[in-house]
């Protein structure tokens, strides 16, 4: 048995090794929950492209000047697209917003290909019994982690084809088709739907124009005198949902340091401005016009 393991994030990579678990391992370092992405691009490079653009804009200072996107994305990706080498494929992702559109991007790319006899399959978890503050695999040791491979479950074409779905909704323009697909049968991606609730809650909220996060952050800054650096800590600490790292947070503070509201940002393809529109009604469960 040949095995690809793909992993989520640089985070696992550590315990990883440490499992004894046989096969290659594949490390996606990109993170398609935050900035632009664009569904109808004709071809790879298209998209990579404006990740790449975005990334340098946003983060480019904080960037070690010897990393490449090319060598940290785009040849991971490559490696990950020889999956016929292998007899089966293991996707290593989280239940948050930042693991399951990673998940959603990579599956929607298998439902265009004929797999033959590869097999997919994921370890997927929201808990451990053995972490009580469970974020992330990457805080699991390589024995928890090897523990997990025997349950990893086999994803069948209707996943690849409900994440093909989601991905198209999540990067195209028109987000209410994200709406409609939350009563989709979701199979065996069962952190899926919590996930895109989360990310519709990225909107504005109709009462107050600010999103979930903005909204934490607000009355964390209200709560607690906390500087920068404190108050990015502290949201991390208490987030379960999001799994965003820590140069995102502090660029919510940036951009809600402006006054604008609500704040210019990407939220999967659509752009949010200041004068948009564009409200999320949480008790309709619906975005709506105001």
């Amino acid at each position: 048995m040949k095995t690809l393991h793909v992993l989520n994030g640089d985070a696992t990579l550590h315990g990883f090794r440490q499992s004894g678990l046989p096969g290659d391992v594949a490390v996606w370092r990109e993170m398609l929950s935050e900035g632009p992405v664009k569904a109808d691009v004709h071809s790879d490079e298209e998209l990579w492209a404006i990740r790449r653009n975005w990334i340098q804009e946003e983060f480019g200072d904080q960037l070690p000047a010897e990393e490449t996107y090319a060598d940290k994305v785009v040849q991971e990706f490559t490696r990950i697209c020889q999956y016929a080498d292998y007899d089966e494929v293991v996707f290593w992702f989280e239940h948050d917003l930042f693991c399951q559109i990673n998940l959603v991007f990579l599956l929607a790319c298998f439902a265009l290909v004929d797999l033959g006899p590869v097999r997919l399959k994921q370890v997927s978890i929201d808990r451990h019994p053995e972490v009580p503050d469970f974020k992330g695999l990457g805080q699991l040791t390589g024995e928890q982690l090897s523990a997990l491979y025997p349950k990893a479950e086999e994803l069948t074409p209707h996943e690849l084809n409900v994440a093909a779905q989601v991905w198209q909704a999540y990067a195209g323009p028109e987000p209410e088709r994200l709406v409609t697909l939350l009563n989709a049968d979701f199979g065996r991606l069962r952190f899926l739907k919590a996930a895109l609730l989360n990310h519709l809650r990225r909107f504005p909220a109709r009462q107050t124009g600010l999103n979930a996060i903005e909204r934490q952050l607000t009355a964390l800054r209200e709560r607690e005198s906390l500087s920068e650096p404190e108050l990015v800590g502290r949201f991390l600490q208490l987030d379960q949902v999001y799994g965003i790292g820590d140069w995102s947070v502090a660029q919510y503070l940036r951009q809600m340091g402006t006054g604008l509201r609500p704040t210019s940002r990407w939220v999967g393809g659509y752009e949010i401005r200041p004068d948009t529109r564009l409200r999320w009604a949480e008790e309709q469960q619906n975005l709506v016009e105001v």
